[in-house]
Parts: C-alpha cells; sequence; structure tokens
C-alpha cells in the first residue's frame, strides 16, 4: 500500500497548500522523506488565517521592502514585505484556517524545514500580518535594546525600516508570522504530519 500512502499525503499537503500558499502546484514526496510544495506568485493572500510558528525561524539574505496593500475577498489588508534567498524554520508548525475548517501540518521533530528562492541566487517573496519573536542575530549587527518584538504595519522597528539597511540575517527565537503568504520560492518540509484540528462533538 505505500503508494496509495503517498498518494494520500500528497493530497492532504495540497489541501494545505491551497490554504496556506495560494496557487500552490501539486506536491510530490521526495526521496528523503520530505515534501516539497513548488509555488506560483498568488492572486491574493490566503481567505483564512495562516499561523507559522517555529522554535527558530532565520531569514537569510533578507530585506524589508515595506508596508503594502493586498487585495482580499473582503478587501484590502496592509502586509508586511519581505524578500529572502532563503528562509529556516526549526520545527515548524503551522496552521491554516480556523474553526472546524481548520488543518495543522507539523515538521518531524528536531528538523529544519526550509524556504529557498528559486535558481542561483533568487528571492522568495514573502508577506506577513505580524511578525514576533525575540531577535537573535542581525548579521552581526548590534541587537535591538528590546530583543522581543512584535512587529506589524503600524509598528516598524527602526532597525528593520532604516533606509541604510542593508541586505542580511535576520534571527528570531519562539517566533511567529501570521496570516503569512510567500511565492517565487519552493518549501522543504521534512517528515511532514497532517491533522485536522476540528473538534469531536460533545459527548462523542
Amino acid at each position: 500500500m505505500p503508494g496509495r500512502a503517498a498518494r494520500t499525503l500528497a493530497a492532504a499537503l495540497a489541501v494545505v497548500a491551497v490554504l496556506v500558499l495560494p496557487r500552490l502546484d501539486v506536491p510530490h514526496l521526495s526521496g528523503s522523506g520530505g515534501a516539497r510544495l513548488g509555488s506560483s506568485p498568488p492572486a491574493r493572500p490566503a481567505k483564512g488565517p495562516c499561523v507559522l510558528r517555529a522554535d527558530r525561524l532565520v531569514l537569510r539574505g533578507a530585506r524589508f521592502r515595506g508596508v503594502v496593500s493586498l487585495r482580499t475577498g473582503t478587501g484590502s489588508v496592509r502586509a508586511l514585505k519581505f524578500t529572502v534567498r532563503s528562509l529556516d524554520a526549526v520545527n515548524l508548525d503551522l496552521t491554516a484556517g480556523r474553526g472546524r475548517a481548520a488543518m495543522r501540518l507539523r515538521a518531524r521533530p528536531a528538523t529544519t524545514s526550509t524556504l529557498r528562492g528559486p535558481g542561483t541566487g533568487g528571492v522568495a517573496t514573502i508577506y506577513v500580518r505580524r511578525l514576533t519573536g525575540r531577535v537573535t542575530g542581525l548579521g552581526g549587527s548590534p541587537l535591538p535594546a528590546d530583543r522581543t518584538v512584535s512587529v506589524t504595519p503600524d509598528a516598524v522597528p527602526r532597525w528593520l525600516s532604516h533606509p541604510a539597511t542593508r541586505t542580511r540575517t535576520i534571527t528570531l527565537a519562539a517566533a511567529t508570522a501570521s496570516q503569512i503568504t510567500q511565492f517565487g520560492g519552493r518549501l522543504s518540509i521534512k517528515g511532514p504530519h497532517l491533522r485536522a484540528t476540528r473538534r469531536a462533538p460533545h459527548g462523542a
């Protein structure tokens, strides 16, 4: 039954892909046991809430591109725009949707999931409504006095928005990225585990 199991996992990942990373190609399983999700530029961010959590989040070759307006089914929303050469998420935990429709995708414990820009030197573009965590690295630059941050379109710290800020590696511990959308890259997840978060009826 290995073929059937692989098809089932691929189909399940496709459900999360539609919810979280709009207009993703159908995922396939790699020989190393990871799942790779190819993507194309989304027309608009995902309709439901999409939350990425990681024990450590590393944005390599990152540059903050400012606050932009994105279209949604209910109107425009403001979001933070980043470009990255790659993004590493240690102990990835991704939730998409809300209530009974929510799905949760987790990587195998103690693994690093990676989003890489296309080709050699390519970049991926990431949009996020809120980014929280503890800053532990700024590519050799001095760390902020207050290392615990909550970055939103209305609260962008100077160390991130300063016009002289160059492309660099940004590292956050205990990171959460809310309402996240990306395109222009490929996400590799090791040992993905998918489950619905819906609760059983009372008394079942």
